[in-house]
């Protein structure tokens, strides 16, 4: 890497209470083998359990790549993480950006000289993403599970990736002059940034899925959203409608354009949520969003509206199995 080229990718890390999972995070992204000058800017936001501390570390061992953003007070808690990625936004000197979770870590060498190598020889696209391990807590990789819904190389429409999450957030990087307004304008109060991030870039030119697995996406790790809402069934309820009505503004955003797939993804996610609570008779207002799939999927789904409490337990019992 030329240290006196121009920066090409910002990397974009936020952290919180990550002290268990920073390291493996930061050493997969100085590991990087690149033509292109990076920098990461890491954003802490007001860790109380010393991530701050090995962030600074890591910063004084490669000032050349590591910017750090500690915050003093935790902006979460006050409602205030946009104004804080708007902040890291500004900063940023790169023409992408890649993106990296504290908890999240890359495993491929190659990862932005890949991705960034595209964009800068397919201008019309706005992102690309790739396929990427799922990780244990403890940052072992889970043998043979990969977050990849094609296996093939190709471009995703805005249809494709309105049918559910494409690719984990670590694999993504895109060209920073299509996010035109820095906060999306549909997302509202919904927590799934990176799920809105990704369609509004897909609505500014291309999306391409490089199908090669270059990070992992770390499971339920401590204190994550996934981890909140599945020990509190209030949060994951709150958090369920909010992305509805997150869709419905996608819908009004789009002008209509995209209404079909829309409302088929929102219902089966109130599907899942009301299944996930066993309440059967809400179940019932949602499970024709599953009518476009096939007939074993159909039948799992049918099985689970009558029996939730059953499904549901067998469906932990193979989970746990895997890992």
């Amino acid at each position: 890497m030329d240290a006196e080229k121009e920066i090409l990718i910002s990397v974009f890390c936020t952290t919180y209470n990550h002290r268990k999972y920073i390291r493996q995070c930061l050493d997969g992204m100085v590991s990087q083998k690149t033509e292109y000058p990076f920098e990461i800017i890491v954003r802490d936001d007001a860790s109380t359990d010393g991530t701050g501390d090995i962030i600074r570390e890591y910063a004084e061992k490669y000032p050349e790549l590591i910017v750090p953003f500690i915050q003093k007070e935790n902006m979460f808690s006050q409602g205030k993480s946009k104004v804080s990625f708007e902040e890291m936004f500004r900063m940023s000197r790169g023409k992408y950006a890649a993106v990296c979770e504290g908890d999240d870590f890359w495993t491929d060498p190659e990862k932005l000289q890949l991705q960034a190598g595209f964009l800068e020889t397919h201008p019309d696209y706005s992102v690309c993403c790739t396929a990427s391990w799922y990780a244990n807590e403890d940052g072992s990789l889970q043998k043979g599970r990969v977050f990849r819904r094609f296996t093939e190389s190709r471009d995703l429409s805005v249809e494709d990736l309105i049918a559910g999450w494409s690719a984990a957030t670590n694999t993504v990087v895109y060209r920073k002059a299509a996010m035109k307004e820095i906060h999306i304008p549909f997302q509202g109060d919904c927590v799934n940034e990176d799920y809105a991030r990704m369609i509004y870039l897909a609505l500014q030119g291309k999306a391409y899925y490089m199908d090669r697995i270059t990070g992992a996406y770390r499971v339920a790790s401590a204190g994550s959203f996934t981890q909140q809402a599945a020990k509190n069934a209030d949060i994951y309820k709150a958090r369920t409608l909010e992305f509805a009505a997150m869709m419905d503004r996608l819908d009004e955003y789009t002008g209509g354009k995209y209404t079909d797939a829309i409302r088929r993804y929102r219902d089966q996610r109130l599907f899942d949520m009301y299944a996930n609570l066993g309440d059967r008779e809400n179940m019932k207002k949602y499970l024709s969003s599953y009518n476009n799939r096939g007939l074993l999927w159909r039948t799992l789904e049918a099985v689970r509206t009558a029996a939730p409490g059953p499904f549901n337990a067998v469906k932990d019992a193979v989970r746990r199995i895997r890992k």
